[in-house]
């Protein structure tokens, strides 16, 4: 055993284990090795340890056997721990002389190449279950010599200590222990849940269970380091389309390529070729002669195209279609038993008929059907290896909350980037196709049924195998939970409709500026609620929605203007979400639906994502955990006490602005002998870590002797921290705890001088003020309410500004404010300086939308809206102009004012002359913008929102 072997033996055990021998073997080619191929000998290739422990509170030494193999194509220092046995009762071992073959005399020298004298080595440990055994074969005699007799003095050691055995420090290497953190993607759900949340409750002088702290945050720091110790830098781009669609029992009738593929621009870039509908399978001509002209041209296009397309590809193109089918068959027979393939095989000619000439590049393979739901998955032929461990899972949630009229089917797989000379750590995708409970009033029933069908969705391993493949026996078969997985998609009918009345929705729909309306509607949208609460589908992201509702439009019924079902309110029934863990980045680029094929009353939804997934050497990364586990083993156990040092131990802010983000870092390090976990803690159990103000990344983590980490602090005063800061002391002082686990608390002064601003106040109080804001010494500076100014300056300057300098307001609302010049306009609103001067034409523009923007900021941000909620049943009534007015007598004083003046300039905007609309199209434009923020819902919930289109009409009194 030469030197570096020894080495790399040695770097794989902790300071309190000793190597006694390293002895190199093979394995006997009844346990697969001894092959005559180069890469089956390389295989076969081990290295057996015999290792002695001594306990840190005992003196007492006891003995395992380690059996390691090398990394194939790997260094010598590569090598990673297959098994560790105890030196104990149960462990064995016997050496004989190994079988030799008949010497093969034909060839000249034959017998000179012939092997050296060779010793089999059997090693066994007995098991409550069975024996374990271990046969290899070694040519180093002295080095075996050595082994055995290690072995025998630690066996004898045990037999004096049997009682007194403690072999927990072997747990470090064995895979079991230290992998269980990769045999399955971490549940997305505590993933993407912070970290120090799921500590124990803890505060200053009060630390909690800092032992279990200690194993939560090391297993999640070790998962974090090894994937980035054994990352290769590159990374590997998964393009996937996803769709939804409920078909309505109907058979595929129309080209479905405007929902397989990109749009027509992307189309034109990207080389997807339309298919065309004289020649697709699904259209049936009605005379004979034009269905030989329509075979001709089929076979001849594939005869001009498959040349030159053959596993051609570009970057644009998806690497991945998964597809969601509900109501695929509504017949009663469907419910009971569904075994027949027969819509599937259509809707899947009608898919790769959609995908054009580019079908050939695709091939399904798999697919999952419950009564009416199917999903489907198709992958580009060049990428099909990379995809496996394919399983599926359904469950019914219908009728008695079992039947498969209503529920999900689910598709579970690994993708496994390309990479050459390494194995690379695969990632977990899954896909979910439901539909839930229909109707407006069932929204809890969905709610329920989401969380039901996220505990009952679960993936056999046996599932989607194929029996042929070359499986290790020994793998054990393993159920999967649905969030399992590191990208979790769900493509469903969720059947969540919009808490608004039909009137309000299709009034909303249908008047200007159109699609505008749809942020408005979504404002009442049960899927939103039901995240925002916290009932339903938290964590998962959604891409802003742009397209008008895909449900209900009219099928042989009467219909409204915009072709929706007159019997059901439309609403965005169908919809596509995701969760992601951290390490794998996914960029969303499209969100829409497809009004072209009108087969359904549904509209078909699809979404591309494109996944960038980090290629991470698997071997690699199993050393660096097993290495990693070595390493913090024992912390909890230890009598060393943890140390850090602080740097800086205060932290000054200086001048904090609304809106303005400041930060500040400070740098830990471990200045101690043993690793280190650390988590900010608050001075009350009762009390949160920090201010509202304030945020610290990261809040949690661990360092190893000598490492150090900056921790960056930021401020950043929003809404609800400059509505209390306006009215307290100026001077903002805090302090930080920082607690080490097993250790003492560290204490960080934080401070800043906050800016007072108009913006978060109550607008009685904007009216006292002697001045502007900023020029206050504390929030007791105010004059009495006889002194008091009828309406807030600062609402004023931006009303006389946009009055005296905006001609065309149909641009006002259409651009993207910058947000350097709102910066600018709202330190001007609180010091009292004047607005940047026009120098130039182009100047204008931006700073009128600016303006604009800030005015709207300033209205949303108030305590309380200009019409108070208690106000809003009593504006809804109004049904004529002097009505409205007359309401204002019972405005608060202050709202009058506001009002007056904003309304007063709403109507000057909506008279000017405008050549792409009328005045009237222009007042309701400005009243769909303005009647949300100035008559804006209670947010406690103590008086129930109010119809926006009601709203709407009182503010249309005023400006129409």
């Amino acid at each position: 055993m030469n030197g570096t072997m020894e080495a790399a033996v040695q770097s794989l055990l902790r300071s309190s284990e000793d190597l006694k021998v390293a002895l190199e073997a093979e394995i006997t080619q009844e346990h697969g090795g001894l092959s005559g191929s180069s890469d089956a000998a390389e295989r076969s290739r081990r290295v057996l340890a015999v290792v002695s422990h001594r306990s840190n509170y005992k003196g007492d030494e006891e003995g395992s056997v380690l059996i390691l193999k090398r990394t194939p194509g790997h260094s010598v220092e590569d090598l990673s721990i297959e098994v560790a046995y105890p030196i104990s009762g149960g462990f064995s071992f016997a050496v004989a002389q190994a079988r030799r073959g008949t010497l093969d005399l034909r060839e000249t020298g034959a017998a000179l190449n012939q092997p050296r004298a060779e010793l089999t080595l059997t090693i066994k440990y007995e098991l409550a279950t069975g024996t374990r055994s271990h046969t290899l074969i070694t040519r180093d005699t002295r080095k075996l010599q050595s082994f055995t007799a290690e072995c025998r003095r630690l066996k004898d050691i045990f037999t004096r200590n049997e009682f007194d055995a403690d072999f927990s420090w072997l747990s470090l290497y064995t895979q079991e222990l230290s992998l269980k953190s990769f045999s399955s993607p971490i549940d997305l759900r505590m993933a993407n849940t912070p970290l120090h949340t799921r500590l124990s409750p803890a505060s200053a002088g009060l630390p909690g269970d800092d032992a279990a702290d200690i194993g939560i945050v090391r297993e999640h720091w070790i998962y974090n380091k090894a994937i980035e110790e054994s990352s290769t830098g590159s990374s590997a781009r998964l393009l996937v389309r996803t769709g939804t669609f409920n078909v309505n029992g109907k058979m595929p009738s129309q080209d479905l390529s405007p929902w397989l593929r990109s749009t027509k621009r992307d189309s034109e870039n990207s080389g997807w070729i339309s298919p065309l509908k004289s020649i697709s399978p699904l259209d049936i001509p009605s005379d004979p002669i034009d269905e030989q002209v329509a075979s001709s041209l089929r076979a001849s296009s594939v005869t001009l195209h498959r040349e030159s397309l053959k596993n051609e590809a570009i970057a644009s193109d998806p690497d991945l279609l998964v597809l969601g089918f509900q109501e695929l068959d509504l017949s009663t027979e469907a419910l009971l038993y569904a075994t027949s393939t027969v819509r599937e095989d259509a809707w899947v000619e009608a898919i790769f008929a959609g995908l054009g000439e580019k079908g050939i590049l695709y091939e399904k393979f798999a697919s999952k059907q419950l009564v009416g739901m199917l999903i489907i998955a198709i992958g580009r032929k060049s990428r099909l290896s990379c995809f496996g461990d394919i399983r599926f899972g359904a469950a019914g949630a219908g009728i008695m909350g079992i039947m498969g009229n209503k529920g999900a089917t689910a598709i579970r797989m690994s993708y496994t980037p390309s990479a050459p000379k390494i194995s690379p750590s695969p990632i977990v995708l899954t896909f979910v196709n439901a539909h839930l409970a229909a109707f407006d009033e069932m929204v809890e029933r969905r709610n329920f049924d989401f969380h039901e069908l996220s505990r009952r969705l679960v993936f056999d391993q046996t599932d989607g195998i194929d029996p042929d493949a070359n499986i290790a026996l020994e793998t054990p078969k393993k159920v999967a939970g649905l969030f399992e997985s590191d990208i979790l998609f769900w493509m469903v009918h969720l059947n969540y409709r919009i808490d608004l009345t039909d009137g309000d929705i299709r009034e909303l729909l249908s008047s200007p500026p159109g699609t505008d309306n749809v942020p408005l509607l979504l404002k009442y949208d049960q899927l939103k609620t039901a995240i925002s609460s916290g009932k339903a589908f938290v964590g998962f992201s959604e891409h802003a929605i742009t397209h008008m509702p895909s449900y209900r439009y009219a099928s042989n019924t009467s219909e409204d203007a915009l072709g929706y079902d007159l019997k059901r309110k439309p609403a965005w029934t169908d919809r596509i979400l995701h969760m992601s863990a951290v390490n794998v980045p996914v960029t969303q680029r499209s969100y829409c639906s497809h009004p072209q094929i009108t087969m359904s009353d549904h509209r078909p939804v699809s979404a591309d994502f494109d996944l960038n997934v980090s290629i991470v050497d698997k071997q690699r990364r199993e050393i660096a955990v097993s290495r990693l586990h070595r390493d913090l083993w024992g912390v909890e156990e230890s009598s060393r006490i943890p140390k850090i040092k602080l740097q800086p131990t205060a932290l000054d802010f200086g001048k904090v602005y609304y809106r303005r983000l400041v930060r500040r870092t400070l740098i830990i390090q471990n200045d101690g002998q043993i690793p280190c976990v650390y988590r900010f803690v608050a001075a009350d159990a009762e009390q949160p870590i920090c201010p509202q103000w304030l945020k610290i990344d990261p809040v949690v983590g661990l360092l190893r002797p000598a490492e150090s980490l900056t921790i960056t602090v930021t401020v950043f005063i929003g809404d609800s921290s400059a509505s209390r800061l306006n009215l307290s002391p100026p001077r903002l002082d805090c302090t930080l705890i920082l607690h080490t686990a097993l250790g003492k608390d560290h204490f960080i002064s934080v401070a800043g001088e906050y800016q007072y601003t108009c913006f978060a106040n109550e607008l009685s109080r904007l009216t006292r003020l002697p001045g502007p804001v900023r020029t206050m010494k504390s929030p007791n500076d105010g004059v009495s309410q006889r002194q008091s100014v009828n309406a807030p300056r600062e609402i004023m300057k931006l009303i006389n500004w946009l009055m005296t300098h905006v001609n065309d307001p149909s641009d006002l609302f259409d651009g993207i404010p910058e947000q350097s010049i709102c910066m600018t306009i709202r330190e001007c609103l609180d010091t009292g300086d004047q607005f940047p001067s026009l120098e130039s034409r182009e100047e204008h523009g931006p700073l009128a939308i600016a303006i604009t923007s800030t005015l709207v900021q300033l209205l949303e941000s108030l305590v309380d809206p200009v019409v108070p909620a208690y106000l809003h049943a009593r504006c809804l009534q109004m049904t004529s102009r002097d009505e409205a007015f007359e309401l204002l007598d019972e405005f608060p004083p202050e709202s009058v004012n506001v009002w007056i003046s904003l309304t007063a300039f709403l109507h000057y905007m909506s008279l000017q002359k405008l050549p792409s609309t009328n005045q009237v199209g222009m007042a309701k434009r400005l009243a769909t913008i303005f009647a949300p923020v100035l008559l804006r819902d209670d947010a406690m919930g103590a008086f129930p929102p109010a119809s926006p289109i009601g709203k709407r009409k009182f503010l249309l009194h005023f400006i129409g």
